[in-house]
């Protein structure tokens, strides 16, 4: 499997490295020497941490070649052949990151390497292939993402907003789906067309299993991949996406969905929310609103598509959502509001 770790035509920077000469350029970084490593130690597995966005993050093991069988499904969906020139600007820690190397290692790309920031490509001047986007990451880079031709955003939904302003552009915008245990994304949707559905990448089927997504993967060594993502299954290729399991809210016995109510909400306002929830002696639970930075006026008008149990009973403002791994924290938001005047 060794030659399948890197590719004689890979490039960092547009320059050309071997396995020893990427390893010694990286010796002051520990993060990406410490990958690079382990990539090419002769073991069969590697340590990934998970997103941690439901919980604390996770050590978990993933066979190399399942990693390898990734990028070439990667390359060969979104057409990104030997020499494609891509851009990376997401962290190494996580496999977001760590996989946007990899491919350009399997596969030969050229990779370039961006500022990790919410505005990775502000400086840019001249035109790439590929590139890997948060959804935050995106929204702040409308206006250079003309200079990359095809562009992959995950780790969080794409809001109704955001969708409106993605038809504008020129590239070509897809929102993936997927997580460490599938080594990233399994399905995909073309945001460019505005497609609804996720579909399938090819050798992926989809099921239900307990009420969530189950996947099975010709190209991984995992059989069944279980989830807690709650969708609407529309055949063994598609689905639409409703929400984490994770996040349900139990109010007065009547389970309530988080991020269904903020796909109503999300296309009256431009500045961030989320629904949370907080104790109630009564309910258990109580929906509650909560806008980043300040309520907007008249926020109540947006609530005429919600149903009864769906209305949010009181509205927070926050100066910043706290973020982990490019994701909103819901877990420290609600733990913060709790400490709030209803």
């Amino acid at each position: 499997m060794t030659k399948d770790l890197i590719n004689t035509n890979f490039k960092l920077d547009g320059i050309s490295y071997s396995q020893k000469s990427l390893v010694s350029h990286f010796k002051n970084n520990k993060p990406y020497h410490d990958f690079l490593t382990s990539w090419f130690d002769g073991n069969e597995f590697i340590i990934v941490k998970t997103s941690g966005s439901t919980g604390s993050p996770k050590s978990i093991s993933l066979k190399k070649k399942d990693m390898i069988s990734s990028a070439r499904l990667t390359a060969k969906f979104f057409e990104l052949p030997q020499g494609s020139k891509v851009i990376n600007c997401l962290p190494i820690e996580y496999i977001a990151g760590k996989m946007m190397l990899v491919r350009s290692m399997v596969i030969g790309w050229d990779l370039n390497f961006f500022p990790i920031s919410s505005e990775p490509i502000k400086k840019i001047s001249s035109v790439y292939d590929f590139i890997a986007l948060t959804p935050m990451q995106l929204e702040k880079s409308l206006d250079n993402i003309k200079y990359v031709k095809t562009v992959i955003v995950g780790g969080s939904p794409v809001s109704y907003d955001l969708r409106e302003k993605i038809l504008k552009i020129e590239s070509k915008v897809y929102e993936t789906y997927g997580m460490t245990e599938t080594i990233t994304h399994i399905a995909a949707r073309c945001l460019s067309k505005n497609e609804d559905k996720f579909s399938a990448l090819p050798g992926v089927e989809f099921f239900e299993f307990n009420g969530c997504l189950a996947i099975n993967t010709q190209h991984l060594s995992s059989e069944l991949i279980k989830t807690n993502d709650v969708v609407t299954l529309h055949s063994s290729k598609q689905f639409s996406w409703i929400g984490r399991k994770d996040f349900i809210i139990n109010s007065g016995g009547i389970k309530i969905n988080p991020e269904e109510i903020e796909i109503k909400l999300s296309k009256f306002f431009s500045n961030r929310l989320i629904i949370s929830s907080i104790s109630d002696e009564v309910l258990g639970q109580k929906v509650v609103l909560v806008f980043e930075k300040n309520i907007p006026e008249n926020c109540r008008e947006s609530f005429v598509n919600l149903n009864q149990y769906e209305i949010p009973k009181n509205i927070f403002s926050i100066d910043s959502f706290p973020m982990y791994n490019g994701k909103i924290s819901r877990l420290i938001i609600q733990k913060n509001i709790q400490k709030l005047p209803s």
